[in-house]
């Protein structure tokens, strides 16, 4: 049977209280079900470290708290260090144990594609050393990935400048990055490939100074938790330190969970609340405005929006770099362990143009061919505007306006950086000869795809998107393969289908594009 909207929203309101009840349970159990190996290393012979056993202590401090039979260990050796890993791997595969966390502060270093955490009694004078003396990231993740069944949370505070003083230099900065493999959360303090501070503004460093406010938070899902800790080190250290995670969680984490369920009516309210915040500072220049906005919403339908409008207004202020600062170029990655992570990277300009065929997506019969060229550009006012007006679309290449059909707010259909398994939510309002719909979209980054199309073969992120039309009673599919950089989709297919038939079925290729930028 297909479900109606309001089964769909009694299940979404349903699971903070199935997991608030299983956060409440594991901690009367004496943390039964919740497992934490909390390392921090601060005495190094040559580059000593002044904050990672304080970090240490005070994570395993919020994680107690939190229900978690906690292990901490700080300035661990290469064998305790290396013991203490394969005992929590071995604790982990265990039938009881459902959630498994590993915090590490300290130095760590990148060689080969590989991570390697640092032991303080390590003395490295080649690359060789490194892999001889330290421990290899991966020998955790193998323990994990056998843990079939479980989520695993791994949190790497580890990019310190300058591990070996003297006596050798990597030759590259920061950890590498990886994918995170199913059922896991990877973050790290900074982006890959970049170094973190060690202080903060007290006795923590910046990132977990952050980290521990944000995790102490009641009610809060942990990938929110961590959106809040990015957006509050980039703004700390004016864009010199962003956040970074991958994700391949299926179900949300709540460190503290909430204790009562929220009704299909509360959920309506707290979006119409969202949407009111949205309508008020829609066209606002201030930056103060959409970092309260994301604060609040760090998962907000329209999130992705502003961290790209915020991007802009501090660009423009030159007080910080704009999102693309969070990724590496644009260019494909030969990494053994990751897909990358890239900016949309979408920059539009008078003239930008392209053609596409639509076909009916059941039959493969062509219905129309048309062309879009760029017709006026107002970064300022975050709007595109295409053939005079027809279609205007925001600066992402989110939609606005379609012929007749317009949308307030954007539809939410790309995210500020493409990476497999970035989520985020969209909802809309659809208005049509004066007739108002609203809608949602759950949209995801599924996988990485080669797509040729008639415009030629292209290296695509495909962006997966599964909604609700609450008017028309409709359930919604969008597909979108899209390339960073690039203004124009590759492809895109949507569909929409009630309780007895498809209502349409459509998809767009390109044809041929010219862009300036």
């Amino acid at each position: 049977m297909t479900p109606t909207r309001r089964t769909v929203l009694k299940a979404i309101s349903l699971a903070p209280t199935a997991m608030a009840a299983h956060g409440m349970a594991s901690a009367a159990a004496g943390a039964a079900s919740r497992l934490a190996l909390v390392v921090g290393n601060n005495a190094y012979t040559s580059s000593p470290l002044d904050n990672a056993t304080h970090d240490a202590r005070a994570i395993a401090e919020v994680l107690q708290r939190a229900g978690f039979s906690v292990d901490l260990k700080l300035d661990t050796t290469r064998q305790t260090l290396i013991a203490a890993i394969d005992a929590f791997g071995k604790r982990v595969a265990g039938p009881d144990i459902e959630l498994a966390l590993f915090y590490y502060a300290g130095h760590g270093v990148q060689i080969d594609w590989r991570n390697y955490l640092l032991p303080i009694d390590v003395a490295v004078r080649s690359a060789d050393d490194i892999k001889d003396q330290c421990i290899d990231l991966g020998r955790l993740l193998g323990h994990l990935s056998k843990a079939k069944g479980k989520s695993h949370v791994v949190i790497l505070d580890a990019c310190r400048n300058n591990p070996f003083g003297a006596s050798y230099r990597p030759a590259q900065a920061g950890l590498s990055q990886f994918d995170a493999p199913p059922g896991s959360l990877l973050a790290y303090a900074t982006a890959p490939g970049r170094v973190a501070a060690d202080s903060g503004h007290g006795k923590h460093g910046l990132y977990t100074e952050h980290l521990l406010r944000e995790l102490a938070a009641q009610e809060t899902r942990l990938e929110d938790a961590l959106k809040r800790v990015r957006l509050n080190v980039r703004l700390a250290s004016r864009g010199r330190q962003i956040p970074w995670e991958s994700t391949s969680l299926e179900n949300d984490i709540f460190l503290f969970p909430a204790s009562t369920k929220l009704t299909a009516e509360e959920l309506e309210k707290l979006f119409e609340v969202e949407l009111a915040t949205w309508t008020r500072i829609k066209a606002s220049k201030n930056a103060d405005d959409w970092i309260a906005y994301l604060r609040q919403y760090p998962n907000g339908k329209f999130s992705e929006i502003a961290q790209t409008r915020l991007g802009h207004i501090l660009a423009r202020a030159d007080q910080a770099p704009t999102m693309a600062v969070d990724a590496p170029n644009s260019l494909p990655p030969i990494h053994p362990h990751s897909a990358g992570t890239y900016p949309l990277g979408r920059k539009f300009s008078v003239g930008d143009r392209a053609r596409y065929v639509l076909t009916d997506a059941l039959t493969g019969v062509q219905i129309a061919n048309y062309g879009h060229r760029v017709t006026r550009v107002d970064e300022d006012a975050d709007r595109v505007e295409i053939n005079n007006g027809q279609v205007i679309l925001d600066t992402m290449g989110n939609p606005l306006k379609k012929g007749v059909v317009e949308f307030d707010p954007p539809l939410q259909a790309f995210p500020t950086e493409l990476q497999l398994g970035k989520k985020w939510t969209a909802a809309f309002k659809r208005t049509e000869a004066g007739g108002v719909s609203h809608g949602s979209y759950d949209m995801k980054v599924v996988s990485r795809e080669r797509l040729t199309v008639a415009a030629g073969q292209f290296d695509t992120f495909k962006i997966e998107g599964h909604g609700w039309s609450r008017s028309s009673n409709a359930r919604l599919e969008i597909n979108l393969w899209v390339v960073p950089g690039l203004n124009f989709n590759v492809r895109q297919e949507s569909m929409a289908r009630n309780r007895s038939s498809i209502l349409t079925a459509e998809r767009t290729d390109l044809v041929a594009f010219a862009q300036k930028a």
